[in-house]
């Protein structure tokens, strides 16, 4: 696959094939249940809920939120944590056009994720973790507006065939 430069039609609100749109009010629910501002390691999108990964004690630990059907659900426990983290300012993508290239470039594929990851330089990245309908997953990284920047083939062991 090469790096698109094309613009695809924007994908309807609420029909995206993960909860893209989803994802400011999970950490708009998260923020109001902790008080304010936080810093985050990831949020990602799948097709029934958002995952929120808040860094907490100066980013050395990951405490994971779910939000689903609209509710926050109670926290999970502290987790042992470092890398970037990103704020609420730095989410710049559309929730119309951000997935609407890898889309309408894959049409018979799985999207199992759209995920947002701080980076070391500081802002974020845009992952789309995509099932192929020939078999194995990538993750494309995308820009704000759902530009295609490139892809990353995810290693899955061939299971059907037997080792020697």
């Amino acid at each position: 696959m090469g790096v698109s430069t094309t613009t695809a039609v924007p994908i309807p609100v609420g029909k995206a094939p993960v909860l893209i749109e989803q994802i400011r009010p999970a950490i708009a629910a998260v923020e109001k249940a902790l008080g304010g501002p936080q810093r985050f390691f990831e949020v990602n999108a799948t097709p029934t809920l958002v995952n929120v990964y808040v860094a907490e004690s100066n980013a050395t630990q990951a405490v994971a939120y779910v939000f689903m059907a609209g509710a926050l659900q109670a926290p999970a426990a502290p987790q042992a944590a470092s890398g970037p983290t990103f704020g609420v300012a730095d989410l710049t993508f559309d929730e119309t056009r951000a997935m609407a290239t890898v889309v309408g470039s894959l049409p018979k594929s799985t999207f199992r994720l759209f995920s947002v990851v701080g980076v070391q330089e500081g802002g974020v990245s845009y992952l789309v973790t995509v099932d192929s309908a020939l078999g194995g997953e990538f993750e494309v990284t995308i820009g704000p507006t759902g530009k295609i920047l490139g892809t990353n083939q995810q290693l899955i062991p061939d299971t059907a065939v037997p080792a020697p």
